[in-house]
């Protein structure tokens, strides 16, 4: 078992760390962001300062570090554009040319001071309210990094949360206004680190490259391997001097206002790219779609027009799109960047030395398919002696798919000693392999699907194949057909229709076939919590226009209306219907073009599909399921969703990138489905063991390995490794029969394993669901097995609550919802479904004898569960009047120790309980109560009410978190204090109680 070491413990580790092996010393807490002694120290060391300049450059960072008034976001930005440009235009005080005062210097990390500081204390905004950092990281005495430490036992994600409320208003966002890195972490998990501002989910985890092959990566990884400490080596990764200066000087941009920092698989790509860069070399960057390739660009771009002689960037896309998103990027990050409008436009841009980031679309090179004609278009007018300006370093998007041939020939000309890097979210197909390594050079760095899912950048994908049995019922009736509708036609032209109509793929569109899958998919997006729910949504990728007009026509004939086709296809260049030899049938184009006009009803198309597309984005409850062809499956801009369900023919490229549609991390969803309906991958009858020998057959097996999954492999492998972590989690349980043992354990001993419990028992229920099916059939458990599997399912699950209602974590949830669809449709527990203990006294009015009669436990749990229910409930509603929850707690703890004495038999109990579940929560005392109580009893009841009044008349809405309207409120108590004769010493500490009421008052 880990040993759980105490957060002192911890510190003084790491702080010892930090000292003998990284290079920093431990320096006194200083209370603002930047330490001016030590700074200035610094800045006369470097001897090439006056005192004047030093002065003036120490009280302008300051000035702008503490600047209240500003947000966050933007006051770290104005600050981290002074700490990398320097303050700009210094004059020494002796009538010389002025100079720039750097803070940092970036390029020699060893000339710089590194400091650690421990409990550092910053007063809030208020004045009086201390918030303690545990770690802060100076350079020459300014903060550059916070470090939260957690108990081993204390999640990561806990330190993450801290270091986030720490920056809101009230509490002390000024300090992190020099701030680059944000870094939470324990010794059981390791690290987390993020920057300001960011929401908890990117905070990311890091990863060292065996591969990068810097002298600071070489040294991290040399003093990583003398430690087994996790917190140690993510430390580490961050902090050592050296790559602590780079991450903050080359990795940190805003983005529209919003601070970013790489990932660990940015970062080395980066750094890849500048070694191979620095021989004069280009290769191939593959980063996995969804792993930030666009900000690998920014951040290498401006590396090499700040780093490399004369250094430019073109940027070649081939879509309008794409080119538009990179502009669009740079700019936002405030990068600066010039789109080429034309051929002509790109040649002049070239020819000149600036600007020094240009993007284009390849086809502005000119058109054409052979290459003499094409090179003579490409250069046509040029003055002879042309030639590209600046040291070049050309960003091919997409390069697995373009720029090639010929269109590779083109860049070469017009760009002949540029270095090409090649961009991609996709493996390369086995044949462009050679090919690209030759017109590209090798793989600088590659981030693959295994990497990317273990770092929760992607999700891993299940697959599925589903069987959609289908016969032709009457071979004759149906020639016999055949021959009546074609009577009029030759022989051969019968003989040419019916093999083209006999087709594998028309059968494959017969209506039948169609409608079984779409009931096969309505009834997924009725059953399915992941479906079912106002957050769920899928895509259905179909054979051809005609069979997605189809099946729009079958979902909503039954009643499917949130769906919608998206193709290519345009109805209004669509001319007046076809003839056909039958006035009962319509021709395929007669199909489309009725289902379009029914689904547009006189709406634009384009304003159709932007408005569907938008639903499906971001309110799918409205837009459940987007029928596409091709449209959407491809691109930067296709959206993400849940489930994909297959029924066309697709492969490698095509079906790869379609894939990726559902891979993407979002709220609540912890993986990706593909359906195949065409047995893409052969695997209807088999697991996916191999699945490059189908459709993937093109890729080198290595280049792709963990992109796909079988659902049920993946659901069974969960499905043991979270019954043997339950097994493990609960056989320190001292009675295992009895509830209240485990109550005992994970509510008072180990309350930290407490999630543990709910995580895996989640995983326990959600894995056996989706696998119990095949237990039997496809992996060799007998019914015995798969019997006694559903009654450890049932049995965990009802544990969980009990745990759960104890504590108060339930909420009013017994399960989430998926699990408990789970346990309705595979474990069939037959029990009342167990409800928030609070919320149910509320509903029988306070009947606890009626409520703990609906727990399912026994009767020393039971009991257990209510008391622990109510005096959280006292914790909560306390600070709203804090004598009377106090009396109220005092009564509770007695009743407590009477029941555990055997001295109140369980009828009193129930009685008694009762009658304190009714004050407990039952509706508030009036504020004047409450203050009369505060103040003392009734003869302060006068100044109570008037109290009571003057805080109702300045209380305005929104007034918590509103610092100007806390002030009101906060100087109307303290004057009616004062006015009733309590000294201002007195007034001024009652006035932080009464307001701490006031606040937690819900009426006002």
């Amino acid at each position: 078992m880990t040993t759980i070491h105490s957060e002192r413990h911890t510190q003084n580790s790491v702080i010892n760390y930090f000292t003998s092996t990284l290079g920093y010393s431990l320096t006194p807490p200083c209370r603002t962001p930047v330490n001016t002694q030590l700074l200035t120290h610094w800045l006369t060391s470097q001897h090439s300062y006056t005192p004047q300049q030093i002065s003036r450059a120490v009280s302008e960072l300051s000035s702008r570090a503490n600047h209240h008034a500003s947000r966050l976001p933007q006051l770290n930005a104005s600050v981290y554009s002074l700490l990398r440009y320097g303050l700009q235009g210094v004059d020494n005080g002796k009538g010389d040319k002025s100079q720039t005062v750097n803070f940092i210097d970036w390029q020699h990390p060893h000339r710089n001071t590194f400091t650690i500081s421990q409990e550092v204390s910053v007063m809030c905004f208020d004045g009086k309210t201390p918030k303690r950092l545990d770690l802060v990281l100076y350079v020459n005495g300014i903060a550059i990094a916070v470090i939260e430490l957690k108990d081993s036992d204390v999640t990561v994600e806990d330190g993450v949360q801290q270091l986030i409320t720490y920056q809101r208003s009230e509490n002390i966002p000024h300090f992190f206004s020099t701030v680059q890195l944000l870094i939470a972490g324990n010794e059981s998990q390791g690290i987390r680190y993020g920057v300001i501002d960011a929401p908890a989910k990117f905070f990311l985890s890091w990863t060292e490259d065996p591969q990068a092959n810097d002298s600071t990566s070489r040294k991290i990884r040399t003093l990583q391997a003398k430690t087994d400490n996790l917190l140690l080596q993510g430390l580490t990764s961050l902090c050592i001097p050296e790559r602590l200066l780079l991450f903050a000087h080359d990795f940190m941009i805003f983005d529209s206002g919003i601070k970013k920092t790489a990932r660990h698989n940015q970062f080395f790509a980066v750094l890849a790219a500048q070694e191979r860069l620095s021989r004069h070399e280009g290769g191939i960057i593959w980063n996995t779609q969804g792993s930030g390739k666009s900000l690998i660009m920014v951040w290498l771009a401006k590396w090499i027009v700040e780093n490399r002689p004369h250094g430019r960037v073109v940027i070649i896309t081939d879509r309008e799109e794409l080119d538009k998103q990179i502009a669009s990027l740079f700019r936002s990050v405030n990068v600066g960047i010039t789109r080429a409008t034309d051929c002509s436009h790109l040649r002049r841009l070239l020819a000149e030395a600036n600007p020094p980031i240009i993007c284009t679309l390849i086809h502005k090179y000119g058109h054409g398919s052979d290459i003499e004609d094409y090179s003579r278009e490409l250069l046509a007018g040029l003055p002879n002696g042309f030639h590209a300006q600046g040291n070049i370093t050309a960003f091919i998007d997409e390069c697995h798919r373009t720029n090639s041939g010929i269109l590779h020939e083109a860049v070469r000309k017009l760009m002949p000693e540029a270095v090409l890097i090649g961009f991609t979210g996709t493996p390369l197909l086995r044949t462009d392999k050679k090919t690209s390594a030759e017109v590209f050079g090798t793989y600088i760095h590659t981030y693959k699907f295994n990497d990317a899912v273990r770092d929760g950048v992607i999700l891993p994908l299940r697959y599925e194949a589903r069987s959609v049995e289908q016969a032709l019922s009457d071979r004759e009736a149906i020639d016999a057909e055949f021959e009546r509708v074609t009577c009029e036609l030759t022989d051969k032209a019968k003989n040419l229709l019916k093999k083209r109509w006999a087709t594998f793929s028309k059968l494959y569109s017969s209506r039948e076939r169609l409608e079984r899958i779409a009931a096969d998919i309505m009834k997924d997006m009725e059953t399915l919590p992941e479906l079912a729910s106002g957050e769920g949504n899928a895509m259905l990728a179909a054979g051809s226009i005609y069979e997605a007009c189809r099946y729009w026509e079958i979902f909503t004939s039954n009643g499917f209306t949130k769906c919608a086709v998206i193709t290519s296809y345009d109805p209004a260049g669509v001319g007046a219907r076809s003839a056909t030899s039958d006035l009962r049938r319509e021709s395929e184009e007669d199909c489309k073009k009725q289902v379009y006009e029914a689904m547009l009803c006189g709406q634009k198309q384009s304003d159709f599909e932007n408005e569907a597309i938008e639903k499906f984005k971001h309110s799918p409850a409205d837009m459940k399921l987007l029928i596409v062809v091709d449209r959407l499956l491809t691109g930067f801009d296709a959206p993400a969703a849940k489930y994909l369900y297959i029924d066309k023919s697709m492969r490698d490229h095509g079906l790869f990138q379609a894939v990726c549609r559902v891979n993407r991390p979002c709220e609540e969803k912890t993986h990706g489905v593909i359906v195949d309906y065409m047995d893409l991958f052969g695997s209807i009858q088999s697991a996916v063991n191999d699945y490059t020998s189908e459709a993937f057959s093109g890729y080198d097996r290595e280049d792709i390995e963990g992109l796909i999954t079988s659902r049920y492999d993946e659901a069974r492998a969960k499905m043991e490794q979270s019954r043997e972590k339950l097994i493990s989690l609960t056989s320190r349980i001292e009675d295992p029969e009895k509830d209240s043992s485990y109550i005992a354990y994970f509510c008072e001993r180990v309350p930290a394993e407490r999630e543990e419990l709910y995580r895996w028992v989640s995983s326990f229920a959600r894995s056996f669901g989706e696998c119990c099916g095949r237990l039997a059939s496809h992996y060799g458990y007998s019914p015995e097995d798969v019997r006694a599997l559903r009654e450890e399912v049932h049995e965990y699950c009802r544990v969980k609550d009990v745990v759960r209602l104890s504590t108060g974590d339930s909420l009013g949830r017994s399960y989430d919802a998926d699990m408990r669809y789970i346990l309705d449709t595979y474990v069939k527990a037959g029990e009342a479904e167990l409800v928030g203990v609070v919320e149910e006294l509320v509903a029988v009015g306070y009947d606890v004898g009626e409520v703990m009669g609906k727990l399912g436990c026994d009767d020393i749990a039971k009991a257990e569960i209510i008391e622990r229910n109510l005096a959280q409930a006292i914790k909560i509603r306390y600070e709203a009047a804090p004598v009377y929850y106090a009396s109220l707690s005092s009564e509770l703890e007695k009743l407590i120790l009477r029941r555990k004495m055997n001295a109140v038999d369980n009828a009193e109990y129930v009685r008694e309980m009762s009658e304190l579940a009714r004050k407990i929560l039952g509706e508030l005392k009036p504020l004047g109560e409450v203050l009369c109580e505060y103040l003392g009893g009734e003869g302060k009841c006068e100044l109570a009410e008037e109290l009571a009044d003057v805080i109702t008349r300045n209380v305005s809405p929104g007034f918590r978190g509103n610092l100007i309207k806390i002030r009101v409120i906060r100087n109307a108590i303290y004057s009616c204090l004062v006015e009733a004769s309590y000294t201002e010493s007195e007034a001024e500490n009652m006035t932080d109680e009464i307001f701490s009421i006031v606040q937690h008052r819900p009426e006002l």
